[in-house]
């Protein structure tokens, strides 16, 4: 079996609080500090395709509360052409834990070769955290400091072959502009600002930049 990330989207893609009314039932929107926005939904796709670029054989599994309110289709359509591309189906086990639901489609596939970037840790054995990616600022998403770093690295594991649970020494980031992650009304322009500032993943994405350019 390939290697296969099991992705979520809000808290990963996007900030974690997203939500419908029933005036918009078809048009979720951020919320922040419990008010609606006009924040752009999945504005880090862009650097989850770096991030997967080097790995043309890993798969997506969509894991996410998307796919149970709005459909299989809908869900897959808010992804970008690549990302789609690599998407073969939807974890929907009615499990009371994301982990429940991720391990039973996991082996419904026949798969042992897998991570979960997800922000829903809650249930998750200590035994197998080495098989979940998970921000822990809910507004911030993959763009916290030293998550996409450490996805990065448990990448290039999964997809060579290496046990997950033998990969250490991923540290978070200790970056001097944590203070900027950390205000909770951060632009786009910011984030990105701070990414060019942070070493590690400046050079992850230097490096996903290259291997694309030389394909093309």
């Amino acid at each position: 079996m390939n290697p296969v990330l099991y992705l979520d989207f809000d808290g990963i893609l996007h900030p974690a609080d997203v939500r419908v009314t029933p005036e918009e039932p078809l048009q979720p929107r951020v919320y922040v500090r419990g008010k609606p926005t006009d924040e752009p939904l999945f504005r880090h796709v862009s650097l989850l395709e770096l991030l997967l670029y080097p790995y043309p054989d890993l798969r997506i599994v969509l894991a996410t509360s998307w796919v149970r309110a709005f459909g299989y289709e809908n869900a897959l359509k808010r992804l970008s052409p690549p990302l789609q591309e690599r998407v073969i189906g939807a974890a929907t086990f009615p499990a009371p834990t994301r982990f429940g639901t991720i391990s039973f489609d996991a082996e419904e596939r026949g798969g042992t070769n897998w991570l979960s970037l997800d922000d829903d840790h809650v249930g998750w054995p200590e035994e197998r955290l080495h098989q979940l990616v998970a921000p822990t600022n809910p507004y911030l998403a993959l763009v916290e400091p030293g998550v996409a770093a450490k996805l990065a690295i448990m990448l290039e594991a999964l997809c060579a072959g290496v046990p997950l649970d033998a990969v250490t020494n991923v540290a978070r980031s200790t970056s001097t502009v944590d203070r900027l992650f950390a205000l909770p009304n951060v632009t786009r322009a910011e984030v990105l600002r701070a990414l060019e500032e942070d070493a590690r993943v400046e050079e992850i994405l230097r490096q996903a930049r290259a291997r694309r350019d030389n394909a093309i």
